[in-house]
């Protein structure tokens, strides 16, 4: 089924959006919310999920991660409070 041109535009924009997530440094963030999208469109729209699949490959390779910098150490809340 392809999907409508609403759906497409919002996915773009998506996609878009993940790439700046990933090129702030947050790679692995973007890719996990990538994947989500891909799980909701993957059987009722899989041009669409396609795209998204792209957007994974951009962002993992290796190439992209040597431009980024470092991704700094996220600390963890103190549980003992």
């Amino acid at each position: 089924m392809e999907a409508p041109d609403t759906l497409s535009a919002l996915n773009r924009f998506f996609v878009q959006a993940l790439l700046r997530i990933g090129d702030a440094g947050d790679i692995d963030g973007a890719c996990r919310l990538a994947a989500q999208g891909w799980l909701l469109l993957r059987d009722e729209h899989p041009r669409e999920a396609e795209r998204l699949n792209g957007a994974m490959h951009n962002l993992t390779n290796p190439r992209r991660r040597q431009t980024l910098p470092p991704t700094p150490v996220k600390e963890q809340p103190d549980e003992r409070r």
